[in-house]
């Protein structure tokens, strides 16, 4: 059959994958193959038309059918390659292209796609022998680039223990190429020079490069990584004139605000000159005259650069040899009179200000405020003035000694200055921020503080009534949707949580960045499906990752940007190694344990758990790459205080620790469902959670777990040792061993594990409602019932050890006995939470919010806002929201304690 004759048979095919109509596509493929059943392509669409119809593992047989056959013609393997690069199988991808290339050795197309297959797996020495085979077979330089790239990768990820004779390799076939003149790109001259600088003692030898032929030819002093490199390599080889020279004609010829270029000059001037020796020094008078010159070039419009470099000069020369304090401070206040009114002028300050001693820092602020006074907001100009010295007020500590009253009375003033602003923003488009928001930021976080002094709920549920009125005025702001967020959470209200994070419109990395925010101890609300959906979410990212990252690694071979190369490799690896990404899978797996709420689902479910990357050891944790955002939010508490991110943590932020208990407890569940014998892997967990405990006890705090968590921790150790001594004993009772000892020994040591120390653990104490419902009360309640749930699962688990694994099942009768009486205890704790629920979800009420929580709210409150009756419909609205999310909570866990207790 021609190519043409094919390809009109298989066109209704690829008509109805490209119209998604994956069945029917199936469909016309199976009446080809039942003609033909040799037919590769049709077995490849076939493949592909699985894969898009949701059937992977099918998708998979196909291809690995396809892959034993060795096909050589291009349409089969591109499609083959393109179901195996969607199901993340570089693999068999890369043997399916070998397959092909060595039995056509002079296709060029197979040779690349070879190339570029073991290039998605990361197979550097594979990339290495193709390259040069490519290189050899065509002729073409970019081959033997690519050859280079390959094994300077191999240079870069090779064992600091081993001699690295990469680099050297590599070395020697870029030099061969430049005696050859074959050096003629940017990117070649920057692969030459990763080579040189992955050696010990090369910047002599990477200057030279950079100074010589070839960085002329590809203009190499136009890039500006480059000039900052060749400053770095000559101030690393002590040529400090040249590097200053380098440095001056920078800042005055090019760009006068490059902060980078502005350290590399005062490293110029200060590491060549001793500490004692710099106040007489040239250096210094050449330095000061020097900035100087630059800020008097600033007319219209100045750059902040050359202004934050005089103030950067003045602190290493204070920080060197003092003496020095009233020219900074002097800098400081100058600085703000020219950018005082830009949002940019804290952050460029505050490192400045957190260095000084507490007198001068009380100076500068009490110099501003006598320079612009206090209350001006006439203009936008004026109230960002006026946002940024309040800013620098709460960092230097002036908000942290204030009485109840006083915060209440600034939390007054600055809400008053908040809606004095509004007016001026009343023509900003609606992505725009209002011009006052911070004033209502700033509110919030006083109300945070009154909140951790007083341990009340009222001021966290006035900042929530206060941040909503402002985003209805300023709906994009994500700082004070991310203040909402950690506020609601630490009310109880995770619906209104996600419902805000919801809006944020997370994208891409973000997902691995900031999804902690709502991901972190979801479990605690109860709202399984709710907390699912946005893990599920986040989840994306990674899984992106694994398809389209080593695309882009792709695209930087084919264009020859090595100079990215280790960029996206490391980007692949942050994410494929994110302490997130662990710990929200280790999440997942609690939360999809928990909708199992029958014990033979959950036993089931266990039993089909894929364990194969749940791993706990120290060299995996230490793996782990923290890639958290936890400096996003707005924070101007000083800078000895905690952040407003961490004051606003319903708990402790998961790390090392809780991902080790969340991944020891379903392995040890999972061990028990199959009841498989006491193993080294089953000791091993048991040493773990056993040490875990421990180190919490012997330091009686942790930084990560909390107490409830602990105490879950405890009660599956004990669990886990009674699996162990019953397995065992019936061992011993089967095989008549002399040292078996008598089933009424075995329940003795069981009851002691079960009923006398872990029953204890499970008493449950009845919830005290002041009329909020608190992240802590729903945490005690999730908790209990999930520890009660692992314990279902493992009571029933001791259960089917005796009847299927004891020879005289009718021996263990008293063992029996101490288990339903364990389960017993299981079942009245859950009765508690029941009786809790119960009256909780009575407090929840719409007609209770209103008669109660409402009134006690707003019923002499200091805070004007609350009293105002513009915002009582408001303050109403967002309580009704809060109370119907508790409302959500409580459902879950009633559901969940009744499906458990029958």
């Amino acid at each position: 059959m021609s190519n043409l004759e094919l390809e009109k048979k298989l066109r209704p095919i690829y008509d109805a994958l490209e119209v998604g109509n994956y069945r029917e596509g199936i469909q016309l493929c199976n009446k080809h193959l039942k003609r033909q059943p040799d037919l590769h392509i049709v077995k490849a669409l076939k493949a592909l038309a699985l894969e898009r119809s949701g059937k992977p593992t099918e998708a998979n047989e196909q291809c690995d059918e396809i892959a034993r056959a060795k096909p050589t013609d291009e349409a089969t393997l591109r499609t083959v390659a393109m179901v195996f690069r969607t199901l993340g199988k570089h693999e068999p991808m890369a043997k399916l292209y070998e397959n092909a290339s060595r039995a056509s050795p002079k296709n060029e197309n197979l040779g690349t796609q070879w190339f570029m297959a073991l290039a998605r797996r990361l197979d550097f020495k594979g990339q290495q022998t193709v390259a040069l085979q490519l290189y050899k077979n065509f002729k073409k330089s970019s081959y033997m680039f690519w050859a280079i790239m390959s094994i300077t990768l191999q240079g870069q990820n090779a064992s600091p223990d081993t001699p690295n004779v990469s680099y050297r390799l590599a070395e020697g076939m870029m030099s061969k190429l430049s005696a050859e003149g074959k050096i003629n790109t940017l990117e070649e001259l920057q692969l030459y020079l990763i080579i040189l600088l992955g050696q010990k003692d090369r910047h002599a030898d990477a200057l030279a490069l950079l100074e010589g032929e070839i960085g002329t030819k590809t203009k190499a002093t136009e890039n500006v990584e480059l000039r900052h490199l060749r400053i770095e390599l000559l101030i690393k080889t002590g040529r400090w004139k040249d590097a200053r020279d380098a440095t001056v004609h920078i800042l005055n010829e090019i760009n006068s605000d490059d902060w980078r270029t502005i350290l590399q000059y005062f490293d110029t001037i200060f590491l060549p000159v001793q500490d004692a020796e710099l106040k007489e020094s040239e250096n210094l008078t050449e330095a000061r005259a020097f900035t100087l010159e630059l800020t008097q070039k600033e007319k219209k419009n100045p750059k902040r650069g050359p202004f934050l470099a005089q103030i950067e000069l003045e602190k290493r020369v204070q920080e060197k040899i003092g003496d020095n304090k009233p020219k900074v401070l002097e800098l400081l206040v100058s600085y703000f009179d020219r950018f005082g009114s830009k949002t940019c002028c804290f952050e460029d300050l505050s490192p400045y200000i957190s260095s000084l001693a507490k007198e001068d820092a009380t100076e500068f602020c009490k110099q501003l405020r006598a320079t612009y006074g206090d209350n001006r907001s006439e203009t936008v100009k004026d109230i960002a003035i006026q946002i940024n010295i309040t800013r620098f007020e709460r960092f230097i500590g002036q908000h942290s000694q204030l009485s109840s009253a006083d915060t209440m009375a600034l939390v007054n003033k600055f809400w008053k200055l908040y809606e004095d602003a509004l007016p001026l923003g009343k023509d900003l488009v609606e992505t725009e921020r209002q011009y006052g928001d911070d004033y209502a930021i700033m509110s919030a976080h006083l109300l945070i503080d009154l909140h951790k002094e007083t341990k009340s709920y009222f001021p966290l549920l006035t900042a929530v009534a206060m941040l909503e009125r402002s985003l209805s005025a300023s709906k994009h702001n994500y700082q004070m949707k991310l203040v909402l967020i950690r506020v609601y959470q630490l009310l109880g209200a995770f619906s209104r949580a996600i419902h805000i994070y919801s809006t944020m419109d997370i994208k891409n990395v973000q997902h691995d960045t900031l999804s902690h925010f709502i991901s972190d101890r979801s479990t605690a609300y109860a709202m399984t499906n709710e907390a699912l959906s946005q893990l599920y979410s986040a989840h994306d990212i990674y899984r992106s990752n694994e398809n389209e990252t080593p695309e882009m690694i792709l695209q930087a071979y084919k264009y020859s940007t090595f100079s990215k190369m280790q960029e996206f490799i490391e980007f692949q690896s942050r994410l494929e190694n994110s302490i997130q990404k662990t710990i929200a899978d280790r999440e997942m797996i609690r939360l999809e344990f928990l909708r199992e709420d029958s014990v033979t689902r959950a036993i089931d479910w266990l039993q089909r758990l894929d364990v194969k990357d749940m791993k706990y050891d120290d060299e995996f944790s230490k793996s782990r790459i923290d890639n958290r955002d936890v400096s996003v939010m707005l924070n101007w508490n000083p800078s000895d205080k905690p952040t407003v991110e961490k004051l606003t943590r319903p708990a402790s932020q998961p790390n090392q620790v809780w991902m080790t208990l969340f991944t020891v407890i379903p392995l040890l569940l999972k061990h028990m469902s199959h009841l498989t014998p006491i193993n080294a892997e089953y000791e091993n967990l048991l040493a773990t959670l056993e040490k875990l405990i421990s180190e919490y006890d012997a330091s009686q705090t942790s930084n990560e777990l909390t107490a409830e968590e602990v105490k879950m921790a405890k009660v599956l150790l004990l669990v886990s040792k009674a699996y162990q001594t019953l397995f065992v004993a019936i061992v011993a009772q089967n095989s008549n061993s002399a040292n078996k000892e008598e089933p009424s020994q075995t329940a003795s040591k069981l009851k002691e594990l079960l009923v006398t120390e872990a029953g204890p653990l499970l008493k449950h104490e009845s919830i005290k409602s002041t009329g909020v419902l608190p992240w802590q009360t729903f945490h005690v309640l999730t908790m209990t019932v999930e520890t009660v749930a692992y314990l279902n699962v493992t009571n029933q688990c001791l259960t089917n050890l005796i009847t299927t694994k004891a020879n005289k099942k009718s021996t263990f009768k008293a063992v029996n006995n101490v288990i339903q009486d364990f389960t017993g205890v299981g079942r009245q704790v859950l009765r508690a939470i029941q009786a809790d629920v119960s009256l909780l979800q009575n407090l929840a009420r719409a007609d209770r919010i209103k008669s109660g929580l409402l009134y006690e709210l707003c019923d002499g409150s200091a805070i004007e806002f609350v009293r105002s009756p513009d915002n009582q419909t408001l303050i109403e609205e967002k309580l009704q929201k809060i109370g119907s999310s508790w409302m959500t909570s409580l459902s879950y866990l009633n559901h969940a304690t009744v499906s458990r207790v029958n």
